[in-house]
């Protein structure tokens, strides 16, 4: 066990880290979503419910939004849209693929109760954080 631990104990540190990192962004999130969402509707039962919300929403909708990022860019690349176009695309496509993820927890979430408008809203807010992205080249 020794011999593991000090072969391997730089890369499990870093793993650790990495996962309090990953789970201190989605509470971050889930809680300041679960804010913009109550404005707009958005019922919970505890604030747990709201992590939970966004944590399952968040793997529901990755596919969905590896597609949403992905096509903006390739076309982009491949000289068929201009940047504004492709901005804009991935904003669509990227407000579709988280709403209809945070859709899905919701209808099956008894803790939760969204409305339309408040689903639409936090992920045409959140589809604004990728727009960076939209020109970055990817690393080959």
């Amino acid at each position: 066990m020794k011999e593991f631990w000090h072969k391997y104990n730089e890369r499990i540190v870093i793993f650790f880290l990495f996962g309090i990192l990953f789970i201190i962004i989605i509470v971050i999130t889930a809680l300041l979503g679960g804010v913009v969402m109550k404005i707009f509707g958005f019922q919970y039962k505890s604030v747990g419910s709201i992590i939970l919300f966004f944590l399952i929403a968040a793997i529901l909708s990755c596919p969905l939004n590896l597609i949403a990022e992905t096509l903006p860019k390739v076309l982009l690349s491949l000289k068929k849209l201009p940047k504004q176009s492709a901005v804009f695309l991935y904003i669509i496509l990227d407000t579709i693929s988280t709403s209809l993820g945070l859709s899905i927890v919701d209808y099956f979430m008894d803790n939760v109760s969204a409305t339309d408008i408040s689903i639409i809203i936090i992920s045409f807010l959140l589809s604004l954080f990728g727009i960076k992205d939209i020109d970055k080249k990817p690393d080959v």
